[in-house]
């Protein structure tokens, strides 16, 4: 079942959770073999990709894989789109992608179109469940890197190491794990800690926010000083990592010091802002409410080494407004 509106996480990511059955989890993955050696087995959740060689055809089915293999050079054939862009591409993707690149589906697998790619190596640790649902039989047209431990729920630094270990790039990918820590570092010295926080996404009259401890959102505005808003934090988990606030319940979203909201759409947008029991709240009236794009949101669910960069220059105006 979907939830309109959110599809991630990305876009797509953050959106679909919401209306999956649940994360799907795996077995805890090991580390890769021998740096920069092939062949090269990969554990993941969802079993082990054997790499014979360094990677000439990747095909990347998360927005998370497409930005991470960009980062680190790899020769990407095929992406899944963007479904709310109007160009069909991600943000945090550097170098924007290619037009010779195809381009599938990013919610419902298309098997054949993904063999026509004839890849060497599928990267899907950041794709929608319904991919993960399918893992055996995209597995069987290339080796495949499935999610970590849980879907959409892997630190985004993990995954830099597994897709770095895939493509015969471990250097690489470390390398691209320190300059963002270092950015991060750099960007925490000249911005005050925020305090308390909320992030989540509005839809449908429903506020769904990521409170879980260790999930990479909640780890990511760690770094930079800010804790789940204490009242949220309490509450029961619904699914994901999230807690969904409704009707009586709304007023807690302006609790917190600093406050992140995606909208999928513009009516959600209206709804969030003049809502009653939301205009009221402190967060609200002092301006600590700030209403962000689908696209951001996403990339605030799945932060990773790749799409840090984007991530500090939005949060850098939202922080010094705050």
């Amino acid at each position: 079942m979907r939830v309109r509106g959110w599809v991630p996480v990305v876009v797509a990511a953050f959106v679909l959770v919401a209306g999956c059955a649940g994360p799907v989890a795996g077995e805890p993955a090991g580390p890769p073999g021998e740096p920069g050696a092939f062949p090269v087995t990969v554990p993941h959740g969802q079993g082990e990709a054997v790499v014979p060689g360094p990677p000439q055809r990747v095909v990347v089915l998360g927005a998370g894989d497409e930005q991470i293999a960009t980062a680190l050079g790899a020769p990407i054939v095929g992406a899944v789109r963007n479904p709310v862009s109007d160009d069909g591409g991600w943000l945090g993707v550097d170098p924007p992608r290619a037009a010779e690149v195809g381009v599938l589906d990013s919610i419902e697998p298309d098997l054949e179109a993904i063999a026509a790619l004839r890849p060497d190596l599928i990267l899907m640790t950041t794709a929608q469940p319904s991919f993960a649902a399918v893992h055996p039989q995209i597995a069987a047209i290339a080796p495949t890197v499935s999610y970590r431990t849980e879907l959409l729920q892997d630190p985004g630094d993990e995954l830099t190491r597994m897709i770095g270990a895939a493509l015969g790039k471990p250097a690489e990918a470390q390398d691209l794990i320190d300059r963002s820590a270092a950015a991060i570092d750099r960007f925490v010295t000249e911005h005050p800690a925020p305090g308390s926080y909320l992030f989540g996404q509005f839809v449908g009259g429903t506020a769904y926010l990521v409170t879980a401890p260790h999930s990479p959102s909640v780890e990511f505005f760690e770094r930079l000083g800010a804790t789940p808003e204490p009242q949220v934090a309490a509450l029961p988990l619904w699914q994901a990592g999230m807690v969904a606030l409704a009707g009586e319940q709304l007023p807690l979203i302006g609790a917190a010091e600093l406050v992140i909201i995606g909208t999928p759409t513009a009516d959600d947008e209206r709804a969030l802002r003049t809502h009653p029991l939301v205009e009221r709240t402190p967060a609200a009236a002092q301006g600590r409410l700030h209403v962000v794009s689908a696209d951001i949101a996403a990339l605030l669910l799945t932060p990773n080494p790749a799409s840090v960069p984007v991530l500090l220059e939005t949060l850098r105006p939202i922080l010094e407004a705050s």
